[in-house]
């Protein structure tokens, strides 16, 4: 039988989610937990996180005899990853042929320009080249199926939807936008969306600030293991604290270097 899961996780302390042999990964973590239950299977991500980069609702497929439920898996996972959802799936199913991918970057507002961010952002929508926006000039026709962006307190939180996503993509896109909302160069960007006239090579924002936030399938239901979201819950909950009291040590010591 082939399952399929939905795992969150906090990426500081990974090495991204793809298996490296002496390093610490997202795979390498799952494979120890589902070898704890005598599961040996190679393991299918939905997509490709790289080190600092975190998820809600990454998916992951494996093959097993008997169900293994999230809450089994989570007594054997370290407490920076959590299942949260499974579903049985065919035997052919591929993570990575899903119907969209929903990323979320959040970076901190310099006094940006948030209307010309906004008009930016409207620029998105629908199928473009994004070869400007990945690592390599090659294969970046995607389709936007959504885009948005709001301020959030001190924050600007940007939000896309796609059929799928080219490496740093969303990353890249989130320093253009930064871009934009400090010279108000709408045409520029314009122009970063047609490779063929234009040709740019534009560096990631930081990978801390990107959530895979959800992958969605046609025809696949997951069930939903309410203890383990509560235990996501809890965690999120102390990670929360725990950078709420970090941010506010920072805020205190910059008053005091001031003064």
């Amino acid at each position: 039988m082939r399952y399929a899961i939905k795992i969150a996780y906090f990426g500081d302390n990974f090495f991204g989610s793809q298996f490296q042999p002496d390093r610490r990964t997202v795979a390498g973590e799952v494979l120890k937990a589902l070898k704890s239950f005598g599961i040996d299977s190679k393991l299918s991500f939905a997509g490709r996180t790289d080190a600092g980069v975190h998820a809600l609702g990454q998916v992951v497929a494996f093959d097993s005899e008997s169900k293994i439920t999230p809450r089994m898996l989570n007594s054997e996972l370290p407490p920076d990853i959590t299942a949260w959802a499974i579903a049985e799936v065919p035997e052919d199913f591929n993570p990575r042929k899903a119907r969209s991918r929903v990323y979320t970057y959040v970076f901190y507002d310099e006094d940006y320009d948030l209307s010309a961010i906004e008009e930016a952002v409207r620029l998105l929508h629908g199928t473009w080249d994004f070869s400007n926006f990945t690592r390599g000039y090659r294969g970046g026709k995607r389709t936007i199926y959504r885009a948005d962006v709001r301020k959030c307190g001190e924050f600007i939180i940007f939000e896309i939807e796609g059929n799928a996503f080219t490496w740093n993509m969303v990353r890249c896109i989130a320093s253009a936008l930064k871009r934009v909302g400090e010279e108000r160069d709408l045409e520029w960007f314009r122009k970063m969306l047609s490779p063929e006239e234009h040709r740019e090579r534009i560096q990631p924002s930081p990978a801390a600030g990107l959530l895979l936030k959800e992958v969605k399938y046609d025809g696949i239901r997951f069930e939903v293991d309410e203890v383990a979201k509560k235990l996501l819950h809890l965690r999120l909950k102390r990670r929360l604290r725990e950078s709420g009291i970090r941010y506010k040590i920072f805020s205190l010591e910059l008053e005091a270097s001031e003064a």
